[in-house]
């Protein structure tokens, strides 16, 4: 058996006895006695020396406290920061979650707006389609128009040559009513100058002399139901499916056949005059009037 091993089995015995125990405290007896007389024994310059260590250690001791609680604070101080940063995060968050929603809101309301500018383009598009067709048929329609116009500018120049044409065959009857008149009045002469039985002279009937106020203008015994009627029934067959046309028409119409009710036809010239335009044109009351009108200024120049 080794040495060691008599140690430990002798040490094992001696704690295994009680009275080993009693001796413990004797032994720390003995020693606190031991060190009183080590420390009586010590130098007063050693006793200096331990006690100057002792104030540095104290105020060593009282730096790391401060530092200590300095630390403290200053984590104190630390938490607080991090409890305000995450007060902020968590407030960063909401507002981001917020902004997030607003955002896909918007992106939804854009969606949204722009579906309904592509709607309001397609119908713009649509309209101006629509405006174009509108416009080529009005065109279309003003062409057609000119066209008439110009036909019409056309009938107008060969009426007003008819006219003037028999204004000439009227001056041409008019030199021979004036030459057969002096004929009459040569041959009249002459059967003066020969003698001749006298015979009673038959007096011929006096001719009525016409008092004003018995002309009258024959526009008025036209019925006014009648004339609108045969304007509207006459500008429909004259513009087939024009209804601007067939307005235009009836607007001019009725505008001349009032004017016409209008005039004073005070002698026998304008009543028959006006008689042979009605005779003439009939319910064309524009052609009526300018007939009219162009034989008045033709009678009174």
């Amino acid at each position: 058996m080794s040495r060691q091993q008599e140690q430990k089995g002798f040490f094992k015995t001696l704690f295994s006895k009680w009275w080993a125990w009693a001796l413990v405290p004797v032994a720390c007896i003995a020693l606190i006695f031991t060190a009183l007389i080590i420390s009586i024994g010590i130098t007063p310059e050693s006793v200096e020396e331990v006690t100057s260590q002792k104030v540095e250690i104290q105020e060593k001791l009282d730096k790391s406290e401060a530092r200590r609680e300095k630390v403290e604070s200053s984590l104190e101080q630390t938490k607080s920061s991090l409890k305000d940063a995450q007060a902020k995060l968590a407030d960063s968050e909401a507002k981001l979650k917020k902004a997030e929603s607003a955002s896909k809101d918007k992106k939804e309301a854009g969606k949204k707006d722009s579906k309904a500018l592509q709607n309001k383009l397609a119908k713009s598009e649509s309209s101006l389609k629509e405006t174009k067709e509108d416009l080529k048929e009005t065109k279309d329609k003003l062409d057609s128009a000119n066209a008439k116009v110009t036909e019409l500018t056309k009938q107008l120049k060969e009426a007003n040559d008819q006219v003037a044409k028999a204004k000439d065959e009227v001056k041409t009857a008019n030199a021979k009513a004036e030459e057969a008149k002096a004929e009459t009045e040569k041959a009249l002469a002459k059967v003066k100058e020969t003698p001749a039985k006298e015979e009673p002279v038959k007096e011929e009937p006096k001719k009525e002399t016409a008092t004003p106020g018995s002309f009258h203008n024959p526009v008025l015994d036209l019925d006014s139901s009648n004339v609108a009627s045969t304007i509207k029934s006459n500008a429909e067959e004259r513009w087939k499916d024009d209804y601007q046309m067939q307005d235009y028409e009836v607007q001019q119409q009725t505008s001349a056949y009032n004017q016409l009710k209008n005039v004073a036809v005070d002698s026998e010239v304008k009543q028959t005059q006006m008689e042979n335009a009605l005779s003439r044109w009939g319910y064309d009351f524009e052609m009526v009037q300018y007939e009219y009108n162009e034989q008045m200024n033709a009678y009174n120049n």
